[in-house]
């Protein structure tokens, strides 16, 4: 498993969470939750050399069915 754990030095508010194990961003206010999945994305691609995609094993922690949904078709 990869870990983020320096990726807050981007300086472009994405953040690691050494307890869950995760990388998070803000909570929406003019991004959307699409926009920052995407930020998140692009921001580990580009900083941290690293390609982040879903799989059948990516666990969907506190995400409502409709992000979920606008998040997959992307």
């Amino acid at each position: 498993m990869k870990k983020f754990t320096l990726v807050y030095r981007t300086a472009k508010q994405v953040h690691w969470n050494q307890e869950k194990q995760t990388v998070y961003s803000p909570k929406p206010t003019d991004w959307t939750y699409v926009d920052w999945y995407n930020h998140i994305l692009k921001v580990v691609k580009e900083e941290c050399f690293c390609e982040l995609y879903l799989t059948d094993d990516t666990n969907w922690i506190n995400v409502s069915e409709h992000i979920k949904s606008e998040i997959t078709k992307v």
